[in-house]
């Protein structure tokens, strides 16, 4: 029996079940053809700005990723100091494999170039990491915390060597982990932001009303420092010195605070027309990377769009 002759016996059900698999993964591959297209184009088209320079708005910076002070960031599974992580740990079932615990570092890190230090937010980027580790286990956490890793500049022969080598391994878990490390080498694209002269009166504000609600709550220590004539109240005047004497001490508080104060951000856009995007690719890799997943989904459109046609052409047969 000839392919279409089984196609033509399919039941009414499994004919228009198949023309519909072929029709949404031709519109699918319509969809990501242009998307990834629009992204390769985006980065082309993007001057890459200064720290200390960049315009208010959505910018391409290119640094060295690097720690904040403060407590470290360690990957869960192995246990290594990073930037920012990412993990996933996978049962293994009767057909594929569950996951059953993922999570992605929301953690705060900078981003250094010539002029200065950015501030970088992750959540709701899309980052390519430094590299990433594949690897099992039969428990639920890996027993092996110190696996290969699988550099993202590896040659697609060597990816797939490693990855058929991964596959023949076995155990009742699978873990994956991605990392991005301090000292790596970052292009990243997003929403920049400086902080503004109203943000730095505003924080003043916030100091001087945190200090005058603390000296409210001590009355006998306000009226010490404060209550000149000691009729146990304080008069108008004696307030105005009270406010003067906190907008003082906010004024020295904020300035002492800006001396090690990141003063630039970069943070996800929310919007799918401006991608928030990480990576320690350098942009020229990160433009063929999107054409060939472009490419690939093109393909993906004319195959699967060409099936739905040829169904379709079978159906009057019937």
């Amino acid at each position: 029996m000839s392919l279409s002759e089984q196609f033509i016996h399919l039941s009414h059900f499994e004919f228009w079940a198949l023309q519909l698999f072929c029709t949404v993964a031709a519109l699918a591959g319509l969809y990501y053809a242009f998307r990834w297209l629009g992204r390769a184009r985006l980065i082309e088209d993007a001057p890459t700005a200064r720290i200390r320079s960049a315009h208010q708005g959505y910018v391409e910076l290119v640094g060295n990723a690097r720690l904040m002070a403060g407590e470290p960031v360690f990957a869960p599974l192995t246990g290594i100091d990073c930037c920012w992580y990412r993990y996933k740990i996978e049962k293994s079932g009767d057909k594929n494999w569950r996951t059953v615990e993922s999570d992605t570092s929301d953690a705060l890190f900078l981003l250094e170039d010539e002029t200065g230090h950015c501030l970088i937010d992750p959540e709701g980027a899309e980052v390519t990491p430094s590299d990433r580790s594949v690897w099992y286990g039969s428990e639920r956490y890996p027993v092996n915390r110190a696996p290969g890793r699988q550099r993202v500049k590896q040659t697609p022969l060597l990816k797939l060597a490693r990855f058929l080598s991964q596959e023949i391994g076995s155990g009742r878990y699978r873990y994956t982990e991605e990392r991005l490390y301090p000292g790596d080498r970052l292009y990243a694209i997003g929403l920049f932001k400086s902080l503004d002269d109203l943000d730095h009166r505003r924080s003043q504000s916030e100091w001087m009303r945190g200090l005058l609600r603390e000296w409210k709550q001590d009355r006998a220590q306000l009226l010490a420092r404060f209550d000149l004539n000691r009729d146990g109240q304080i008069d108008t005047r004696e307030w105005d010195m009270v406010r003067q004497t906190a907008q003082t001490q906010a004024r020295l508080a904020h300035a002492e605070q800006q001396r090690h104060l990141v003063q630039h951000t970069l943070r996800s856009p929310n919007s799918s027309r401006h991608p928030f995007l990480l990576s320690t690719l350098a942009d020229f890799e990160l433009v063929r990377r999107f054409r060939l997943k472009a490419f690939g989904a093109i393909a993906l459109f004319f195959f699967a769009g060409s099936a739905a046609i040829w169904l379709l052409s079978l159906r009057p047969v019937q």
